[in-house]
């Protein structure tokens, strides 16, 4: 092979440029702190780092997701718990109203409290997260879900809980429909409802009335009519389906329904059963103060009150019952957003560490690096300078 002069010269430029290049790299990477500067320095890996940085940014979208989730959740396990409290103090205000020792002044303080805590409870139904969406509304939560009639609540929302994802094929409902959480609610125990007649004059009062045998229970209506030691059960059309004697105190079954009676009746006092209808949390308060304010001032007035109460008392447990499992359902949705957040910042740990493993630059091992690229340049340079001196003509001189 024949060496020419040029071509030393052209080799040598060469070898300058390719170190020149190598150390502007290095001072690149330094400068920048990424050893990864276009996907021609490793092809295979700067495609796993543009898949670690779509990971990365789907976890921060889940993450933001389950704490506004968590923000959601414990705004409506406090407006659960207020309402709670808010049916217990009608529990107290109803039994305290129920008294006999309650004058008609007392009853109707008792009562207009009990309206208040109607409107306390719909003013917690209507609660927002402080951004304009309301917990109670389901998925439509950019309205306030619910209104008062005069006799009973209005819900606007929707029935389907807003859902927002928190992981891979997995959403969590951030709220409960309104429809679910204060409506919904049966009358007496569920099954039956029990009514006195407005015109009796005993002092005998329902204490309880439940469905005992569900297969014998058909829906019907009946009513029983009390006269000289027996009752009458008549069907829904006041005919006469049966007559049996009748002791105070004793258990009346009939349709699969269980009731007990305290107190004397007097000839001719009715009372009706019929099956349970909905009715919604507010209503079910404003039953209660209408109760309590009605009139009690005979005997036959006073036992049908306390019928009425004792039902209505029955209702509010199971409205309570109602709060707490949606409230327990809430409280499981948090922790279960609580825990989703916790994997998820740990995932994204470990995949910004193997993002930076892939594209961060080794300080100490590329400012090494730089030195011998700076030497090798400093070398390649001087190398240069003696082979411009040798030529054919330098030594015919």
């Amino acid at each position: 092979m024949r060496v020419s002069t040029s071509l030393l010269h052209q080799r040598s430029l060469d070898l300058m440029q390719m170190q020149q290049q190598s150390l502007l790299r290095t001072q690149t990477q330094l400068a920048t702190q990424q050893k990864l500067l276009s996907a021609a320095d490793n092809p295979g890996d700067w495609a796993a780092a543009m898949g670690m940085d779509q990971l990365l940014a789907q976890a921060s979208r889940y993450q933001s997701n389950a704490q506004a989730a968590q923000h959601r959740l414990s705004l409506e396990e406090t407006a659960l718990a207020d309402g709670m409290d808010v049916l217990a103090h009608a529990r107290e205000l109803a039994i305290q109203g129920n008294s006999s020792t309650q004058s008609p002044e007392t009853r109707a303080v008792i009562a207009q409290e009990l309206a208040g805590l109607r409107e306390q409870l719909l003013a917690i139904a209507n609660r927002d997260d402080g951004q304009g969406r309301y917990l109670f509304a389901g998925a439509r939560d950019d309205a306030a879900p619910f209104a008062w009639t005069g006799s009973a609540a209005s819900y606007g929302g929707d029935d389907a809980p807003r859902m927002l994802p928190i992981g891979n094929a997995r959403s969590i409902a951030v709220g409960d429909a309104g429809s679910a959480v204060f409506m919904g609610l049966r009358t007496g125990d569920g099954r039956v409802q029990v009514g006195a007649d407005a015109a009796n004059t005993g002092a005998m009062h329902l204490q309880q009335a439940v469905v005992r045998d569900a297969a014998a229970y058909d829906g019907s209506s009946f009513s029983l009519r009390f006269t000289g030691g027996t009752v009458e059960i008549r069907d829904a059309a006041d005919n006469l389906l049966e007559t049996r004697a009748y002791a105070p105190g004793s258990t009346i079954q009939f349709n699969g329904v269980e009731l007990r009676f305290a107190g004397e009746p007097a000839d001719g006092d009715r009372y009706r059963v019929e099956p349970s209808t909905q009715q919604d949390m507010f209503a079910l308060l404003d039953k209660l103060a209408a109760i309590v304010d009605g009139p009690q001032d005979t005997t036959g007035a006073r036992a049908g009150a306390q019928t009425a109460m004792q039902q209505a008392l029955a209702e509010l447990e199971a409205a309570q019952s109602q709060l707490s499992a949606v409230r327990t359902g809430a409280g499981l949705r948090l922790g279960a957003a609580q825990d989703a957040e916790a994997t998820l910042s740990a995932h994204t740990v470990e995949a910004e560490s193997a993002l930076s493993n892939l594209r961060d630059v080794d300080i100490a091992e590329a400012a090494s690096r730089l030195q011998r690229e700076l030497l090798a340049l400093q070398a390649a340079q001087a190398s240069h300078a003696q082979i411009q001196g040798l030529s054919l003509f330098s030594y015919l001189r």
